[in-house]
């Protein structure tokens, strides 16, 4: 798997998970329980869609590296680019899917 197909996982799979639980969604009880009890440690797991991608992208990057067998020194600073990246392409996607949502709200 290359580094971009890394990148649009983990930024799909961040993306949709802070999507389900937003208010009014199916997960959002998970989203208000961090809120609520663990807001400190939640912003990376759950509640900010750009910190996401350093827990989720830690998750997937070293999950499919290790299932490949192909691990070496390079995975390491391209570990950190890829999350680096997913978190800015989660920042953009989210801040546009809040404006078309606001919009359609309005």
């Amino acid at each position: 798997m290359n580094y971009f197909e890394l990148i649009v996982i983990v930024s799909l799979f961040c993306l949709g998970l802070r999507a389900i639980t937003d208010n009014g969604m199916i997960g959002y009880p998970i989203r208000a329980y961090f809120l609520e009890n663990l807001s400190s440690i939640g912003k990376p797991i759950i509640l900010c869609s750009t910190c996401m991608s350093s827990v989720w992208g830690t998750i997937i990057y070293w999950s499919v590296s290790i299932q490949s067998g192909s691990l070496s020194l390079i995975d390491v600073p391209v570990w950190i680019g890829v999350c680096v990246s997913s978190a800015f392409v989660n920042s953009v996607l989210w801040e546009y899917y809040q404006s078309v949502n606001t919009c359609k709200n309005n």
